[in-house]
């Protein structure tokens, strides 16, 4: 009986994973869009008439929860966890909530010439927001497919004889890589990090993962190029961007600040198992599968969280930050050092592009907005790959900070220093070969 639910279990993992393999990067007949691509442009099309209504609905919503929880605290706050975390929120993110509302109905109701510089900042992040909501909310439902029926558990154990010598990691975190890889960057890291507070990694092993080795996933990584250029150049950008970092990631692993920190880790089983290693492999991916069911509902809260945590966030900053752009030289001053070191490695326009460095600390939009206009292609493919670097380790930081005595500010900032000198001249060789 057991053997014959273990054999249950491969098939649905192969049949699952395989399903997910296709959908993700077999190409659409007669179109240069892969299923997955297909699926989100045909229903961005019907849709993108409608996008700032689809956000201003969006954001009423919210709103109107945020201040009912805020006021009333009804009874279903005590017994949802869900809108104990997403309504039960601090003041600054009830202002945010209602100022990206406001700059909404002031962009679709207002076409007074008072508001025209406000409507000017404030729109293309909006209707970029419609289109966030699409595309995400798709890639998120199919994504399943390819992180939760067995395929990280069948990678691991094939490939844990290479992490040590290659990435100087242990064979398990491989589920942490490919979790960051298939589902998102954030999902890993917060991953490794509570694996470090159960003492399954050593510091120096967490911020290997998190800080060097965590990659961002697939559909953030279409998603930003899908702003930025032509999708028949997508496969060319996630190769360099592939091969930029973990180009970048192999040498952080093996020098400081990483090697310094504290290696000292909770004591290991070794498993002697009398199974073959493709055995062993197809019982952990059955195992995976058998324990895992598909649940769209689950799926659709999973994506709400992604747009109550930066929709509101992404309209109010990024307004604000494209008007002190047009009005200020701010981050024009903040940007040279990066202009400066761009125009050493002959980039057009370094100082323009160094400011991509500095606005991808707001959001991940408005660097995208810039990379848009460029005229070169190779240009464009080049520094997404540096800006997706950079936006990465933002992101880890925040994750990091969250767990206690992970690191400090001063190694933070070493890590960072590092990825900026590191990741331009990568990007350069890279793209010699590639492009």
């Amino acid at each position: 009986m057991e053997k014959n639910n273990t054999s249950k279990n491969l098939m649905k993992s192969m049949i699952l994973t395989i399903l997910g393999l296709i959908i993700f990067t077999v190409k659409f007949p007669g179109s240069p869009d892969t299923i997955l691509l297909k699926i989100i442009h045909t229903i961005q099309g019907v849709l993108s008439p409608y996008y700032s209504i689809i956000v201003l609905v969006f954001m009423i919503a919210v709103c109107a929860l945020t201040l009912e929880v805020k006021l009333f605290k009804p009874s279903s706050l005590g017994r949802s966890q869900f809108i104990r975390k997403n309504f039960n929120v601090g003041q600054i993110q009830v202002f945010f909530r209602l100022t990206s509302l406001l700059f909404i109905v002031i962009f679709i109701f207002s076409k007074s010439p008072t508001f025209e510089f406000l409507n000017s900042a404030s729109g293309e992040i909006i209707l970029i927001c419609g289109s966030m909501l699409v595309f995400i909310t798709v890639a998120n439902i199919f994504l399943p497919l390819l992180s939760d029926f067995g395929l990280a558990e069948f990678l691991e154990v094939l490939l844990d004889r290479f992490t040590k010598p290659v990435f100087k990691v242990p064979g398990n975190s491989l589920v942490n890589i490919f979790t960051s890889f298939f589902i998102g960057s954030t999902m890993g890291m917060y991953l490794t990090g509570i694996q470090y507070e159960k003492k399954l990694f050593s510091k120096q092993e967490a911020m290997k993962i998190i800080g060097a080795l965590t990659v961002p996933s697939i559909p953030t990584s279409l998603f930003y190029w899908s702003l930025v250029g032509d999708m028949s150049d997508f496969f060319t950008f996630y190769l360099l961007m592939f091969l930029v970092f973990y180009t970048t990631g192999l040498i952080m692993v093996r020098i400081p600040p990483l090697t310094r920190l504290d290696d000292e880790k909770a004591e290991r089983t070794q498993e002697t198992p009398n199974k073959s290693k493709l055995k062993r492999a197809m019982d952990n991916a059955a195992e995976k599968a058998g324990v895992t069911g598909y649940s769209l509902s689950e799926n659709l809260l999973s994506i709400l969280n992604i747009f109550l945590s930066f929709i509101p966030f992404l309209i109010t900053l990024g307004t604000m930050a494209n008007i002190i752009i047009e009005n200020t030289n701010i981050f024009e001053i903040a940007a040279y050092p990066y202009g400066w070191y761009l125009s050493l490695f002959k980039f057009e326009d370094p100082f323009l592009l160094g400011q991509t460095l500095i606005l991808n600390t707001i959001d991940l939009v408005v660097p995208a907005i810039i990379l848009k206009d460029l005229l070169s292609v190779k240009t464009q493919i080049m520094m997404s790959a540096i800006t997706l670097n950079q936006l990465i380790y933002i992101a880890s930081s925040l994750i990091i900070i969250s767990f206690n005595n992970l690191t400090d500010g001063k190694t933070l900032f070493l890590i960072f220093l590092e990825r900026v000198i590191l990741v331009v001249p990568i990007t350069v060789f890279w793209a010699m070969v590639l492009l």
